[in-house]
C-alpha cells in the first residue's frame, strides 16, 4: 500500500473512475468509483447495470475479457466487442461474440484486423472523457473518505456532461 502526501492531502491506495461513454455524444453515461483492491472487470456489471439507455455494443479492452464481463453484457444484450487474450481458447456457443475474436485472432495472427472491422476504436472515446475530467479539474480527488470521493467523481462527471452538451471544439487539419 502506497502513502501519497502532497500539499495536505494524504490517500491511501486512491479509488479508481471506471466510466462508459457514448461513441456518438461523447457523454459519459454511466461511471463508479472502485477502490484499488477492485479491478476493473469485477466492477465493470455495476457500471453496466447503472444505465438504463439501449446499449448496442460495448467496447473494453483485454482486462474485460472475462465470463463476468461477457456474463452482463449479454444479460443486457449488448454486443461486447472486447479482444481475446492472446492465445485464448473458445467458450461455449453461447459467447459467440467472444469466439467470433478468438477465430479471427487464430486466423490472423493478432486483433488488429478483428479491431479494424468491428469500430472497436470507438473505445477510446472513453479513454478520451477520462483525459478530459483530469485536465479540466485535475488528476486527484481532494475529500478522504469514500463516500465523499464518490460524490465529487460524480459530480465531476456531471459537470463535463455539461461542458460536453454545450459543444465540443472541432478540430481544423491545418495544411
Amino acid at each position: 500500500m502506497q502513502l501519497h502526501q502532497q500539499k495536505g492531502m494524504i490517500s491511501l491506495s486512491p479509488p479508481t473512475i471506471c466510466n462508459s461513454a457514448d461513441s456518438k455524444t461523447h457523454e459519459i453515461i454511466c461511471a463508479d468509483l472502485s477502490l484499488n483492491n477492485v479491478t476493473d472487470s469485477e466492477a465493470f456489471p455495476g457500471l453496466i447495470r447503472q444505465t438504463h439507455r439501449k446499449i448496442r455494443s460495448a467496447a473494453a479492452d483485454g482486462a474485460y475479457d472475462t465470463r463476468l464481463c461477457h456474463d452482463e453484457l449479454r444479460r443486457k444484450k449488448i454486443s461486447a466487442l472486447i479482444p481475446p487474450r492472446k492465445g485464448a481458447g473458445y467458450w461455449p456457443g453461447e459467447y459467440a461474440d467472444r469466439n467470433r475474436a478468438v477465430a479471427n485472432q487464430r486466423m490472423t495472427g493478432s486483433n488488429a484486423r478483428w479491431k479494424w472491422t468491428t469500430d472497436y476504436n470507438r473505445r477510446s472515446i472513453a479513454e478520451t472523457a477520462m483525459y478530459r475530467v483530469k485536465q479540466l479539474f485535475g488528476g486527484s480527488l481532494t475529500l478522504r473518505d469514500y463516500d465523499g470521493q464518490v460524490a465529487e467523481a460524480m459530480a465531476l462527471v456531471r459537470a463535463l456532461n455539461k461542458m460536453t452538451k454545450a459543444g465540443m471544439p472541432e478540430s481544423v487539419r491545418i495544411a
